[in-house]
């Protein structure tokens, strides 16, 4: 299954501006429906040290790699009428050398998501076009270097048809089709999902509606389908948002064998969300049945906000996760503060097997002063097999960072992060520590019409 934080709550062009890290004014611009283009990146170049120990049965090994890199970031927006684009880019080149033998390595990475949308509501056509970019695992287990995951490309494509009965009542169909790239095992993988959707405003800030859907998926030799049915309301808030949503959902997977195998669960949901000037704070539960390959076409957005390194292939399996968030301003009159935490458990429709993964993150920042700045932030995950209190894989990260600004915009920081890995699968134990050295020079246009 895919891992993304918060899996079912959908987020527009605007959160993926803000989650990307563009200017949160330009994105409360796009929230306004005002016209906007927008686009800003910045390039860096750094120097860095990184210390590696594990722990073997034969004994303790260390590294020490010194390294240099390049690493880049591009984004931008557009909202003209009924079109909008969102994107969000970023890539590293970095060579290391192995102290202890000699050798030099080359490692790359890339990630990002591109999502352009077309919606006027006066006409009843809309589509969609996407691309996402992002490290894949398709194991279990964690590593103390991100980078060391395979890499996968997502393309999608999409349309609806609205019909409008009264000024009330909407019925649009719909269809949405995913297809990956690269990732070793996960490559060359599609679905497609096509639905209706019946919603009625119920009065100025409520509405109810009846959603239906079929998923077809062809995936590592299993081909799957996926029937869901759901009832979701939604009500707007003073201060935030509730929805909550029920149904089921049936499944057929075909092996390769041409053996079949028939499962159902019941899904559902409940988001509440509590938005001030100074603060947000989100409590969600979801209970759904899906698979990695069906993911591809539910038109999911990409979260770049809570560890989006980790990408993980699973079969067939109910998924009832809860997830709690919380974002403030109010510790102090130059802080920012953020906490979330995720607890999962997924069971597999096929093997019948149960694992529990829990993930957590804290980050504060500080401005020290106009041209300085600090952060921490630490983050942790771990799985655990049928006994949800006996974590069997663990890592934890601590990042420190100082920056300060040397012109208007060019900046340079000192990082220093700390990984700890712990397993009691058949693997080692890792520490693993960097400091680095950056300076980044960025830019950014915008233009309103």
């Amino acid at each position: 299954m895919e891992r993304r934080a918060g899996k079912r709550f959908g987020r527009s062009s605007v959160a993926l501006i803000a989650a990307c890290g563009l200017p949160l004014p330009l994105a409360a611009q796009v929230a306004d429906g005002s016209a906007l283009q927008s686009i800003s990146g910045s390039a860096s170049v750094f120097t860095a040290a990184t210390h590696t120990r594990t722990d073997t049965a034969g004994g303790t090994d260390t590294r020490t790699e010194p390294s240099i890199g390049l690493s880049g970031r591009l984004g931008g927006t557009l909202a003209s009428g009924a079109n909008s684009l969102a994107l969000q880019y970023g890539g590293t080149l970095e060579t290391r050398r192995d102290t202890s033998v000699g050798d030099q390595t080359d490692r790359s990475s890339i990630s990002g998501a591109a999502r352009y949308a077309y919606f006027d509501p006066a006409q009843p056509l809309d589509f969609n076009l996407g691309h996402t970019v992002s490290s894949v695992r398709n194991n279990t287990g964690f590593v103390v270097n991100p980078s060391s995951y395979d890499t996968r490309n997502t393309l999608s494509a999409g349309a609806g048809l609205r019909f409008n009965s009264g000024s009330l009542s909407t019925l649009r169909l719909f269809s949405q089709a995913g297809q990956s790239f690269g990732g070793g095992d996960l490559s060359d993988e599609n679905s497609l999902t096509a639905g209706a959707e019946l919603t009625r405003r119920l009065s100025e800030r409520s509405s109810a509606s009846l959603n239906a859907n079929r998923s077809w998926s062809d995936g590592n030799s299993v081909d799957q389908t996926i029937d869901s049915a759901q009832l979701v309301y939604r009500r707007e808030l003073e201060n935030g948002s509730f929805s909550i949503g029920g149904g089921k959902s049936w499944a057929t997977t075909e092996f390769s064998d041409n053996s079949e195998s028939d499962s159902d669960a019941l899904t559902g949901f409940v988001d509440r969300s509590w938005v001030a000037d100074q603060y947000r704070t989100s409590v969600q539960y979801n209970r759904r049945l899906s698979d990695s390959t069906t993911d591809l076409s539910l038109n999911l957005p990409p979260e770049f906000d809570f560890l989006p390194e980790t990408v993980e292939l699973r079969d067939l399996v109910v998924s009832d996760s809860i997830l709690v968030s919380h974002s403030t301003d109010l510790l102090c009159n130059a802080c920012t503060l953020s906490l979330a935490a995720e607890a999962a458990l997924l069971k597999s429709q096929n093997t019948g097997d149960k694992t529990h993964e829990y993930r957590s993150s804290v980050s504060l920042g500080v401005q020290l002063t106009d041209l300085q700045r600090i952060s921490f932030g630490y983050s942790w995950q771990g799985d655990a097999e049928d006994q949800a209190g006996t974590i069997v894989d663990q890592i934890h990260r601590f990042d420190t960072r100082w920056s300060r600004q040397l012109a208007e915009n060019t900046e340079f920081a000192v990082a220093f992060n700390q990984a700890y890995l712990r397993s009691d699968l058949p693997s080692d134990d890792r520490d693993q520590y960097v400091i680095r050295l950056e300076l980044t020079h960025g830019f950014a246009l915008s233009g309103q019409r």
